[in-house]
């Protein structure tokens, strides 16, 4: 029983391992896109490391691109079997690959403009060979046709040698950490997969279900080496502390980058929740991302999968999101008026790392104002322009242009979707038992994951180079 690391090794995207059985079965947990060096993009994503064809079966702990983004070029360069996941998990699944076939499009077409524009006609095939998306949305049709619907805590008995069982992960709607059941000559040997963990007492998800002790665990580490500032039950106390100090005090605009899916549903959760209680002040609330729009609408008519404080609020209110201040901005139109709008307000747009989307306008449009308040609110991969900001940049470049930054830069974590170094060292230790032989450790930057690695004194722990190969059976 072989596992090889394809992805998320020593760093946070890109989530891709191959599990290849004694009977021959291969399995590969997650099909990520990688975005960890940007103008490498193509590159690291076109081409696998292995055959496409060979794969026996594709499991997806949830619908982050950073996870499920590349299962249709899977497919399109020859994957023709089952994919299993949770039913929530297909549905944002669609939204969010097709939304990221648009970027794709768009940035392929900005950097044909930018070559012509250098070389004149003579670059009108950008240099003998025209780029193209990685997937079409046929790619994306027959993904959906491929999925079988797992629920939770159901095992599924896929062949003679492999059953896989879903637990709840957290992290977002549908997200599911993966155990799965392989027969051995020695036995039934258990792996499991934790995909992305969700952080505890987070707003609208459960909270992440430990294993059941398996033999080995492949285990997100994004937090690890740190440890959240905000407890999630500080949230609305969080949340009102931006607002009244930027939208009251100084009369600007509070600008918050967040993912499309998870974050942009619990911040509007936590501003409803807030208006309910009569502590939010009479302040517009625009919500500017048609994926989020989407998204949150798939949260809504999925409410048994979330948590019993979104469960009760649902009941009592009859919507998790909709509340008199809330204003969704449908189109483009809409959005390039937010620029001019003279008062002060909240504008929550994707993307979270700030690379595409609507969000970067509302930054061009207001980092240079000394009034207004950029708020990040999660991870932020080196390299992106949320990273940036947070380094403290005078200048960012956004649209090929540099922009000063005078705005305040800020940073919160108390609605982060993963859990903090305690986080991951709590769940893993209910998840280990005197029989677990190794935890994997991905998804996380190298330095934080060995300070996470040096803290796991219950089993032994790894951290995968990509690429690397570790016979299970042997350690």
């Amino acid at each position: 029983m072989k596992l090889t690391v394809w992805g998320a090794a020593q760093q946070v995207t890109g989530s891709k391992h191959l599990l290849e059985l004694p009977g021959g079965t291969r399995v590969l947990v997650d099909c990520g896109l990688d975005y960890e060096k940007q103008h490498e993009f193509e590159e690291r994503n076109n081409r696998f490391p292995f055959d496409p064809k060979s794969i026996d079966l594709l499991i997806l702990t949830h619908a982050h691109i950073d996870h499920s983004g590349n299962a249709p070029n899977l497919i399109r360069q020859g994957f023709d079997s089952h994919i299993l996941c949770t039913q929530p998990t297909l549905e944002l699944s669609n939204y969010l690959l097709q939304d990221s076939l648009n970027i794709q499009r768009m940035e392929i077409a900005a950097k044909m403009k930018s070559f012509k524009r250098k070389h004149g006609k003579k670059g009108k095939h950008f240099g003998g060979s025209e780029p193209k998306p990685l997937y079409s949305r046929k790619h994306i049709a027959d993904m959906m046709d491929m999925a079988l619907l797992m629920e939770y805590g159901h095992r599924y008995e896929y062949n003679e040698e492999l059953s896989v069982e879903f637990l709840q992960a957290g992290h977002i709607l549908g997200a599911g950490s993966v155990v799965l059941h392989v027969k051995t000559m020695d036995g039934v040997k258990t792996i499991g997969f934790t995909g992305d963990l969700g952080n505890y007492q987070s707003k609208l998800v459960p909270d992440p279900q430990p294993m059941p002790q398996p033999d080995f665990i492949v285990s997100e580490s994004t937090y690890g080496g740190r440890n959240h500032t905000v407890s999630p039950m500080r949230a609305e106390d969080e949340i009102l502390k931006h607002v009244q100090e930027t939208c009251l005090e100084k009369g600007g605009k509070l600008v918050i980058p967040a993912f499309s899916v998870g974050r942009t549903q619990a911040i509007i959760f936590t501003l409803n929740q807030l208006f309910r209680s009569g502590r939010l002040p009479y302040v517009k609330v625009f919500t500017d991302s048609p994926l989020a729009i989407r998204s949150t609408s798939v949260y809504q008519h999925n409410v048994e999968h979330l948590n019993e404080e979104a469960a009760l609020f649902q009941k009592k209110y009859g919507s998790l999101f909709d509340f008199p201040l809330l204003n969704v901005v449908e189109d483009e139109r809409e959005s390039n008026l937010l620029s001019v709008l003279p008062e002060p307000c909240v504008i929550i747009s994707a993307a979270g790392m700030l690379e595409g989307g609507r969000i970067q306008m509302h930054v061009r449009n207001n980092v240079g104002d000394a009034r207004n308040t950029i708020l990040i609110a999660g991870f932020c991969a080196e390299g992106t322009l949320g990273h940036r900001l947070l380094q403290g940049q005078t200048f960012v470049e956004i649209n090929y242009k540099q922009r000063p930054v005078h705005a305040d830069i800020r940073r919160t974590d108390t609605f982060s979707a993963h859990p903090d170094h305690a986080g991951l060292l709590k769940y893993l230790k209910a998840s280990t038992g005197k029989n677990t032989r190794g935890v994997f450790l991905v998804h996380g930057d190298a330095r934080h994951m060995e300070q996470l690695a040096g803290d796991i004194d219950f089993c032994r722990a790894f951290i995968p180079q990509k690429g690397q190969t570790y016979d299970l059976l042997a350690l």
